[in-house]
């Protein structure tokens, strides 16, 4: 007979807080709408997802991509490119490519960095956003300049 108050309470407690703490609203920011929440992890260490927020915007998905180099040594980004959870085998193929400088502890911004699927369409806007960045880069100190290096980034944006 005790448990059911105590159960009573809990619920009290338990449903105000997952509406205060539950999923995100999106945010309108001109024609732009980003996701509510948006996280950003790289596999490796080196390269800061800075402010990276994943947003929609005439029914395609993009990056508003704000990376912050860890390496404590400069880097030349050479290529970026932002794809659906799973469709990284043709990433390069779909990478924007820039030619951008990137000192220690300094940022590099795309606000427009269209996300796409494996076959380069555009990715469309869903409730809910996972793919992967990945970012082609040579340190400045490398040899060969041929040999890119590769860093790649989880996304998942609701």
């Amino acid at each position: 007979m005790r448990a059911a108050p105590i159960a009573i309470f809990a619920a009290f407690l338990f449903l105000p807080g997952c509406l205060y703490f539950g999923p995100s609203q999106p945010i309108q920011s001109g024609e732009k709408t980003y996701y509510g929440t948006n996280n950003c992890l790289f596999r490796d260490p080196g390269l800061d997802c800075g402010a990276t927020r994943a947003y929609y915007e005439n029914g395609r998905t993009y990056l508003d991509l704000s990376l912050i180099n860890r390496f404590g040594k400069p880097i030349t980004i050479s290529g970026a490119s932002c794809v659906l959870y799973g469709d990284t085998a043709n990433a390069l193929a779909h990478a924007y490519q820039t030619e951008a400088g990137l000192v220690s502890g300094r940022d590099y911004k795309n606000g427009r960095l269209q996300c796409v699927d494996s076959q380069g369409n555009p990715a469309p806007a869903y409730p809910e956003f996972r793919g992967s960045l990945i970012i082609w880069f040579n340190y400045d100190d490398d040899l060969d300049r041929s040999i890119r290096h590769v860093a790649v980034a989880s996304m998942l944006s609701s």
